[in-house]
């Protein structure tokens, strides 16, 4: 059963926001693959921060959906299986507003770039490639 995600302020500036994010994502994080997807709070123009903590966390968290190139950093932890269809890792984070957000990694069980489209589609979620 997934945890109850507490009450969200949403942001104004939404698209200025996604610009910085994926500016810092590219400089920093997405040398790592050839192909890089957004999706979630960031792409639908929901994010923010949560009046209190979530995960450990006060910002929305950055939903990545990738193959990496090589092998996996140990810097990146392993978070589990994720909507039964990839594993997830937290990767990082990027500092929004004063608010630190947790930069999340899906990896498509067996490497399968349709399973991201497919899945995303199915879960109703908008889907942004920046890589």
């Amino acid at each position: 059963m997934e945890k109850q995600k507490p009450k969200k302020t949403i942001y104004e500036n939404q698209e200025e926001i996604l610009r910085t994010i994926v500016k810092e994502l590219k400089e920093k994080y997405l040398k790592n693959f050839s192909k890089a997807y957004l999706t979630g709070s960031l792409v639908s123009k929901k994010f923010g921060k949560y009046e209190k903590e979530y995960e450990g966390y006060l910002g929305s968290d950055i939903d990545i959906a990738a193959i990496p190139n090589k092998r996996i950093p140990k810097s990146w932890r392993y978070k589990g299986i994720n909507h039964e269809w990839n594993n997830e890792y937290h990767i990082g984070e990027i500092k929004i507003n004063e608010n630190l957000h947790p930069i999340n990694l899906m990896i498509p069980l067996k490497n399968d770039y349709k399973l991201i489209i497919t899945k995303t589609k199915e879960i109703k979620n908008k889907i942004l490639r920046i890589k």
